[in-house]
């Protein structure tokens, strides 16, 4: 479990998005492909489809909401929003937010230790963003 705890901020923000992404049991060429483009953005970082893949290999084999909560201690406050936001925005990959999607996502920003109406507020800050970047 040591190796799960230094696991870098861009690490932890491509399982978060594999897992939301993949929770309603699919993760079809057009979520990879935003998932790539997601991770490039916060990260600075690009990723193969392989290694997409690689992740969400790794996440199906595991209860990822245990290794948030043990990262949840270490990681800082911009961290954790940062993996939220980009798990919301791989959650919009399919253009429509499966209740798995939902809970997984809602899973993950308890066991990081946001509260709820934190939580509430990063959704909301991103929704009003996307809204104007729609304009």
């Amino acid at each position: 479990m040591a190796e799960r705890l230094t696991m870098s901020g861009a690490d932890w923000v491509l399982k978060a998005m594999v897992a939301v992404a993949a929770s309603d049991g699919r993760l079809d060429s057009r979520e990879v492909g935003l998932i790539q483009q997601i991770y490039a953005d916060e990260t600075g970082r690009k990723l193969t489809a392989g290694e997409v893949a690689r992740a969400v290999d790794a996440n199906a084999k595991t209860n990822v909401i245990p290794e948030f909560a043990a990262a949840g201690k270490t990681l800082d406050e911009k961290s954790k929003e940062t993996i939220i936001r980009a798990a919301y925005l791989a959650l919009l990959a399919d253009d429509r937010i499966a209740g798995e999607e939902r809970k997984k996502l809602r899973d993950i920003a308890a066991a990081l230790g946001i509260a709820e109406i934190h939580f509430g507020a990063i959704l909301e800050e991103l929704a009003v963003s996307l809204a104007e970047q729609k304009r």
